[in-house]
């Protein structure tokens, strides 16, 4: 199981670096030879949207999403393993809703034959692998409503 999350923590990291990689290339070579990158905010509005997805399937399995955690906080140890399962089931509920949706989604653009502005490139990739990471946050978080059930997760 670790190392199918650090799979999962690789793809997001390299993610974010291709963004900053593109980012920089992108400004170098506008600063230093008054060239623009064709696609550059495409690819990297594309890139950030699949980076988040797969940060949020990350912070969902890890439980370090933004959090309100006053009731928590005086809960006993029984009342916080509740909280925790029925917060994790209602967030499996809408995170498995959105994959469902962004299905739908990447089946539109493929038919739509969607493209980039300057290389007309297909964008359903973008979108599927950015589906792929909210499908990941489904199964990540049903992983972990299974270890909370379980007690295999400490409160």
């Amino acid at each position: 199981m670790k190392m199918f999350i650090d799979k999962v923590e690789l793809v997001a990291g390299l993610l974010l670096g291709a963004i900053a990689v593109l980012t920089f290339v992108a400004v170098m070579l506008r600063w230093l030879f008054n060239y623009g990158l064709p696609d550059t905010f495409d690819f990297s509005r594309l890139l950030l949207g699949t980076a988040m997805f797969w940060g949020i399937a990350l912070a969902g399995f890890h439980n370090r999403h933004i959090q309100v955690d006053g009731f928590w906080e005086m809960a006993p140890p029984w009342g916080r393993r509740m909280i925790d399962i029925f917060a994790t089931s209602v967030t499996l509920a809408f995170m498995a809703l959105f994959a469902w949706m962004l299905e739908s989604k990447v089946t539109s653009v493929f038919a739509s034959n969607e493209q980039t502005f300057d290389l007309r490139l297909p964008v359903w990739p973008f979108h599927a692998l950015a589906a792929l990471g909210i499908a990941l946050a489904s199964v990540l978080l049903l992983l972990r409503l299974v270890r909370l059930i379980t007690r295999r997760e400490g409160v």
